[in-house]
């Protein structure tokens, strides 16, 4: 009876920590779900921006602090593109970007340069433009509201948007837009031919033929 008795204590001593060492697998369990989800919410945020996704809107204003928003220009083809003044090749890019502006304006062309400078150079702005006799908006974004949505890999860095807002091409690093080759994508959307873009030395009307 003295076995029973010791044997029946010893089973019920045993039953609760069974029962808690099922309770903290069943806990840790749900820990390691509830890391996994957070995880995977965390990376899908940072998923890189790719030709054929909506490009991220976003409100900016000019140098006159007019209001600029991406979506305002639905229904246009959109040339959406990032620099800095401190950024050389931003520089040599600029101004076939202009001529690219006066040549497709009348098309449904809509060029953005977004300025990434931060408060200490957008001083250098004004007189950056001005140098260039740029024509086309120029937006500030000096407190970085387009560096999470766009995930670009720096400057220049362009992207082209067509007439419902979808990414149609992404170019990272400069390009001479007076070159009827790299206009495809744009002349594309704009519906208008390589005859009416190219002079006849095969570069845009307006520049010298051989890039700038």
């Amino acid at each position: 009876m003295a076995d029973q008795a010791t044997s029946s204590q010893t089973a019920a001593q045993e039953r609760p920590k069974g029962g808690s060492r099922a309770v903290i697998l069943i806990a840790g369990a749900i820990v390691l779900a509830a890391t996994f989800v957070i995880v995977w919410l965390q990376s899908s945020k940072y998923e890189p921006l790719v030709v054929g996704k909506e490009a991220p809107d976003f409100a900016l204003t000019d140098l006159n602090e007019k209001p600029y928003r991406l979506s305002d220009f639905r229904g246009k083809v959109v040339f959406l593109n990032f620099w800095a003044t401190w950024c050389a090749p931003c520089r040599e890019e600029m101004p076939s970007m202009e001529v690219l502006n006066k040549n497709f304006e009348k098309d449904g062309l809509v060029i953005l340069a977004v300025s990434i400078d931060r408060v200490t150079t957008a001083k250098d702005i004004p007189p950056f433009v001005k140098g260039l006799n740029l024509t086309f908006p120029v937006l500030l974004d000096s407190w970085g509201k387009t560096d999470k949505p766009y995930k670009r890999m720096g400057v220049p860095e362009t992207f082209i948007i067509d007439q419902q807002g979808i990414i149609r091409e992404i170019v990272i690093g400069p390009k001479d837009w007076t070159r009827v080759d790299n206009l495809k994508t744009l002349t594309t959307l704009l519906n208008v031919t390589p005859k009416t873009a190219q002079g006849s030395s095969g570069a845009v009307p307006g520049s010298n033929g051989g890039g700038l």
